[in-house]
């Protein structure tokens, strides 16, 4: 009877044992994603970090890049359209349609000025008037000398905001210019938010096209660590 009456207790349990152990699971898997998210967190804000010592640096050596310097010899003299946000949701190929670069022209003495006005925001951690003045410059000269270097620095504000679909517009933009300085970092950016967003096979293709077009540059260095996560 005793005996009987333990099976019984036993399994009217069962239940509660299970309801128990998946309620311990789930709050596992929920420690484990907002760890995560921590890091996630942490790499954008040492990757701001990073493209804020980068900006430092080129007011010090008084050496702006500008879009007309070439990073890799042989890459051919061309540009994507520009993205917008209908055209961001596409495919890494758009980064791929070609035209003549012809219209690109070298920045005028007031469009040097307006630039470097917009970037010494950046350099005072105004990142709300530098995002305004980047934003007016981008409307005023859409595609000069200098108009890589301003996507640029827009998209490394909203990436630092955690404004990745407005960074991923951004950042495509740059990468339209093949002969940018900063086409490499964009690249690699990209490929980050892609992974951000859940999208590892995209992200992968942006490493790759990192480490394959600029071997030497730090940002393949970066894809390379992010490749062998």
């Amino acid at each position: 009877m005793v005996k009987g009456l333990g099976i019984t207790l036993f399994f009217s349990i069962l239940p509660y044992m299970a309801f128990a152990s998946e309620e311990n699971l789930q709050k596992q898997i929920d420690a484990q994603q907002r760890a995560m998210l921590n890091i996630q967190n942490e790499i954008i804000r040492l990757n701001g970090e990073i493209a804020q010592l980068r900006g430092q640096i080129e007011v010090l050596e008084n050496k702006k890049p500008t879009a007309s310097s070439n990073v890799v010899s042989n890459t051919s003299n061309t540009i994507v359209p520009v993205v917008t946000n209908s055209t961001a949701s596409t495919s890494t190929t758009t980064t791929t349609t070609t035209v003549a670069t012809a219209n690109v022209d070298n920045a005028s003495d007031e469009a040097k000025a307006e630039y470097n006005s917009a970037y010494q925001y950046i350099t005072q951690n105004n990142f709300e008037m530098a995002s305004i003045a980047f934003n007016n410059y981008l409307k005023k000269y859409p595609d000069n000398s200098l108009t890589p270097n301003a996507w640029y620095w827009l998209g490394q504000i909203q990436f630092n905001q955690t404004k990745l679909d407005d960074a991923r517009v951004s950042f495509l933009n740059v990468a339209r210019y093949n002969n940018s300085q900063k086409r490499p970092d964009a690249l690699y950016k990209l490929g980050l938010i892609s992974r951000l967003n859940g999208d590892n096979e995209k992200a992968n293709k942006y490493f790759n096209l990192v480490i394959q077009t600029y071997p030497n540059d730090s940002a393949a260095v970066l894809a390379k660590r992010e490749l062998e996560r």
